[in-house]
């Protein structure tokens, strides 16, 4: 989740009101027909237009579930209409080492999408379950779902910002795993609608440091399971095109925090984006989160610092920040899961964040975007504890960490602050 900014705006900044992408979710099931002649989100055609033979909605009522956590709803009848796109199916994830058969943090698998379809709504079921023999991995762990999209493919949108020849990989959903135990939650994936056609792979993270036999449990098993709720497209969620600005989550690429020798630009390099001649109204869908604690302010998990995208020269702002940590319906966890944290709780979803900017970039023109992270002066946040930053007995100051050579990292008490990012811009 994302709230709006409260004081130390820079000046110009824009104020943007900010919504959780909806929630969604059941399951049910249904295959399209080759021949079926209808166009829409996820087949290429004219996002709204739904086809020959496209409703405008199906003839059932798609189940919501209750936000913000988005549990699945558990036993819910499938409706014969709808079409379920199975991905991962109890897959275990688990590291060893790095060698062959040792390195399961990350597993693909094979979806395959209908190429025709016209879809009112689409969703992602994610169960995360302990492995086989009940182990779970004892600590909380960032978790992600996303699309490995070509190469050859463009994301279906005929787009000057895709190279076919380029593989992309955008972040769908993302989570954090409970303390010791399961959680299983729907996603509204209906934002990427139009990059959900035909064979992908679908890639399933888990930022896990044990296995079978290790003390700490044996890992997790993952399932994944696409929702797709047939109907026309509605305009105002659906758009024509998803253009990924940054990804470097998907890849397991952090941005370090409050190093100026790691400047944000490194990881989140400027981009230079021709906006489609059509397009009526853009959105950008952000996951950010925070991580790492000890260090001034106890950035960057438990600190709430100011995310800028810059474009076209005018800046937009947003804190990333979860307060209702302490109300997760999956209350039997251990650890410090009630902590409130930069934009997550321990065994949660975490719910993206949408910002309007039509009103920021004009049909036909390329145009510059950029990222920044700041303090609250509004400043590039600077790190005062972190090593070589200490006085001559290694002594940091500002540091939320205190004990002897605190300037330095321990994997325990202070760690590097750092965030997990992922920014798609949506076109309509």
């Amino acid at each position: 989740m994302g709230r709006l900014m409260t004081s130390s705006l820079a000046a110009g900044a824009v104020l943007i009101a900010i919504t959780a992408l909806a929630p969604g979710g059941c399951t049910v099931r249904k295959v399209v027909d080759d021949d079926e002649d209808v166009v829409g989100a996820g087949s290429g055609g004219e996002t709204g237009t739904g086809g020959e033979g496209g409703t405008s909605l199906p003839t059932y009522p798609i189940p919501e579930p209750v936000g913000p956590w988005n549990l699945c709803p558990g036993t819910t009848e499938v409706s014969a209409e709808a079409t379920v796109v199975p991905a991962h199916e109890a897959a275990d994830h688990f590291w060893l080492g790095w060698e062959d058969g040792e390195n399961f943090r990350t597993v693909d698998a094979t979806a395959t999408f209908p190429d025709a379809g016209s879809w009112r709504r689409i969703f992602l079921e994610v169960d995360v379950a302990c492995p086989e023999d009940g182990r779970c991995d004892w600590w909380d762990r960032g978790a992600t779902i996303s699309l490995v999209d070509g190469p050859g493919q463009g994301g279906g949108d005929n787009n000057e910002n895709d190279d076919d020849d380029d593989e992309v990989i955008i972040e769908l959903t993302r989570h954090m795993t409970p303390y010791r135990r399961g959680m299983c939650f729907v996603a509204d994936v209906t934002d990427l609608a139009p990059r959900l056609r035909g064979e992908k792979t679908i890639r399933s993270f888990i930022d896990t440091w044990v296995g079978p036999g290790h003390s700490n449990g044996s890992g997790w098993r993952v399932t994944t399971r696409f929702i797709m709720h047939p109907g026309r497209p509605d305009p105002a969620v659906v758009p024509r095109r998803v253009i990924p600005l940054w990804n470097p989550n998907a890849e397991d690429r952090l941005v370090p925090a409050g190093d100026p020798a790691q400047p944000v630009a490194d990881a989140l390099p400027p981009r230079e984006i021709a906006i489609p001649a059509d397009t009526t109204r853009a959105s950008l869908l952000l996951h950010v989160t925070g991580h790492g604690q000890g260090n001034l302010g106890n950035c960057a998990e438990f600190c709430d610092m100011t995310h800028r995208i810059t474009i076209g020269g005018t800046p937009v702002e947003f804190i990333p920040w979860r307060d209702d940590c302490a109300d997760n319906p999956i209350d039997d966890q251990l650890g410090t899961w009630r902590f409130d944290r930069a934009g997550w709780c321990p065994g949660a979803y975490v719910a993206p964040t949408r910002i309007d900017v039509s009103d920021h970039v004009q049909p036909g023109e390329t145009v510059s975007f950029t990222y920044d992270i700041l303090d609250e002066a509004g400043d590039p946040y600077v790190n005062t504890c972190r090593p070589n930053a200490g006085d001559a007995n290694n002594q940091c100051a500002g540091c939320t960490n205190f004990g002897p050579n605190n300037c330095d990292y321990n994997n325990n008490g202070h760690t590097a602050p750092y965030h997990r990012i992922g920014v798609q811009l949506l076109t309509y």
